[in-house]
């Protein structure tokens, strides 16, 4: 993969994507707008994946073996993405 270096002349907007269809159960319910601003659109992001990470834990307090595996799994994934996404933040922040 060769990464692009080409200065941007415009700031990323996100694309358009639905969301809340239950598994396809019924048209979505809600979306993400084209459009918005990336660096708005991933503190979002960090909001929601820090109230995921919340839950979780406190979901992880109270089980027992098997789910309690399942969280810990879960909480490894939350976690790595709350990285990521709050690196990419930071980074665009910095300029």
């Amino acid at each position: 993969m060769t990464l692009d270096t080409t200065p941007r002349t415009s700031r990323p907007t996100t694309a358009h994507a639905n969301f809340g269809t239950c598994h396809d159960a019924h048209p979505p319910m809600f979306s993400v707008h084209a459009g918005i601003d990336g660096e708005d659109a991933l503190v979002c992001a960090v909001a929601a994946l820090q109230a995921a990470y919340e839950t979780n834990a406190m979901a992880l307090e109270k089980a027992s073996e098997p789910l309690r595996s399942l969280l810990v799994a879960t909480e490894n994934s939350l976690e790595k993405g709350l990285a990521l996404a709050s690196a990419v933040l930071d980074g665009i922040e910095r300029g």
